[in-house]
């Protein structure tokens, strides 16, 4: 699952919600009871077909960030195994800047 693929069907998405709210407003004039019952038919079909594409895109974006997420501790992890001195230093050095920066801020 890619970003482009998550957006692109969005974009289609929009698009075809777009396109049909487009023919539904040049139609309404003075519609009929039997063509207003069409356009909510309609409007009921597209919002659950939306709503189960949106479910897969949610899904996809899911499973993408959990793989990216793992991709990251991966190599964090091995990153750390192999300069650990290096990791405490950064740690330290953030620890302090934060340190530094909340005090910094009580004095005013």
């Amino acid at each position: 699952m890619s970003r482009n693929r998550i957006t692109g069907a969005a974009r289609d998405m929009a698009n075809e919600v777009g396109s049909r709210l487009r023919s539904v407003a040049s139609g309404a004039g003075r519609p009929s009871a039997a063509e207003l019952e069409e356009f909510y038919d309609d409007a009921l079909a597209m919002s659950q077909r939306t709503r189960g594409q949106a479910m897969h895109l949610a899904d996809d974006a899911l499973a993408l960030g959990r793989s990216a997420y793992g991709r990251g501790m991966n190599e964090l992890t091995r990153q750390a195994g192999s300069h650990p001195v290096a990791l405490i230093l950064a740690a330290g050095i953030a620890g302090a800047a934060l340190a530094w920066l909340c005090s910094s801020a009580t004095r005013r």
